[in-house]
């Protein structure tokens, strides 16, 4: 039998772990366990000011992170990967964040800039869906940013751009719900950000009009899924969820239904995890307008992303484990 490996990510609004047992390729590893907490480090980030992590955040991620390690000891896990993404690349005190997790978990956290994030995502979902050639434009979704992958027919492109339904929802949405001038307003700033986009394409502006595959992943992403496919969301699994078809028609309508729900009512909706009602809003009009400005109807959804991402670059470049 193959040794037992996990990958951790410390985000800006959840933190994940993925257990799995190495297999010999192609498989390259078998899915044990995986399991995801809410430590909002953007919700407590003093974003204008001296960009801190709260001290309550820091708490509940090492909280979170002493559970994990539970986990790991239960599957026997040979190694842990762990990284940190989003709101702790620019925080102040990423250094006493990262020092109290190792002295009161004993797991080794390692920060991850955007690009890197967004070529380990790649990898996790290229993998999982099973997409070998042609083009294609990857995007993840998270709490603090947003991360694009490009390639298929040129050297793979990446680029890391702040917009995360955390800190949009933190920045942007303050009423309960949303008012028509707070959704213009970062309709508009979700736009203005993407616009980064055209530099990275050697090609000129990017689309997916010549025939690109377009993949979506992130917390937000998979839970759109699940609340149009009738998953619940203890079931949201890779197994039900990897290759799923979003139209931007079904997520539009979507939206404006919640977008009149205060977070209460939202809470209530069939298939959302009550611990992302609140950020659900702002993630999902990230998605429209990514949809929009990549000219695109629909996106083929994964929940593998990261985690898995972590765990293959490993895999290809390990020597002795």
């Amino acid at each position: 039998m193959g040794k037992n490996f996990a990958s951790i990510d410390i985000g800006t609004h959840t933190a994940r772990v993925l257990i799995v047992q190495k297999l010999d390729p192609p498989g390259l590893f078998r899915p044990l366990f995986r399991d995801r907490t809410y430590i909002r480090l953007g919700g407590d980030f003093d974003y204008s000011g001296g960009k801190s992590i709260h001290p309550d955040a820091i708490s509940r991620t090492v909280k979170a992170l002493k559970g994990f390690s539970q986990y790991t000891e239960d599957f026997d896990v040979h190694r842990v990967l762990a990284v940190a993404t989003g709101v702790v690349r620019e925080a102040s005190n990423r250094e006493l964040f990262l020092d109290s997790l190792l002295e009161n978990t004993g797991v080794e956290v390692r920060p991850i800039g955007g690009d890197e994030e967004a070529s380990l995502t790649g990898k996790g979902v290229l993998h999982a869906l099973g997409v070998q050639e042609g083009r294609f434009v990857i995007f993840d979704l998270g709490g603090g940013s947003t991360e694009f992958f490009l390639g298929g027919s040129h050297t793979p492109v990446v680029r890391s751009i702040p917009i995360g339904a955390l800190t949009l929802t933190q920045r942007y949405l303050k009423s309960d719900p949303p008012g028509e001038g707070e959704i213009s307003f970062l309709s508009g700033y979700i736009d203005k950000a993407l616009k980064e986009l055209h530099s990275i394409n050697p090609q000129g502006r990017i689309n997916v009009t010549d025939g690109s595959l377009l993949m979506g992943t992130g917390g937000t992403v998979t839970t759109l899924a699940a609340m149009l496919y009738g998953i619940p969301p203890q079931e949201i699994v890779p197994e039900r969820v990897n290759g799923l078809i979003l139209e931007r028609s079904a997520v539009r309508a979507l939206f404006d239904k919640m977008r009149k729900l205060n977070l209460e009512e939202r809470r209530g909706l069939s298939g959302l995890d009550p611990g992302r009602a609140g950020v659900i809003l702002a993630g999902a009009l990230v998605i429209l307008r990514v949809l929009h400005f990549l000219r695109s109807s629909q996106m083929t959804v994964s929940l593998s992303d990261l985690l898995e991402g972590i765990l293959i670059n490993h895999f290809e470049g390990e020597k002795d484990d």
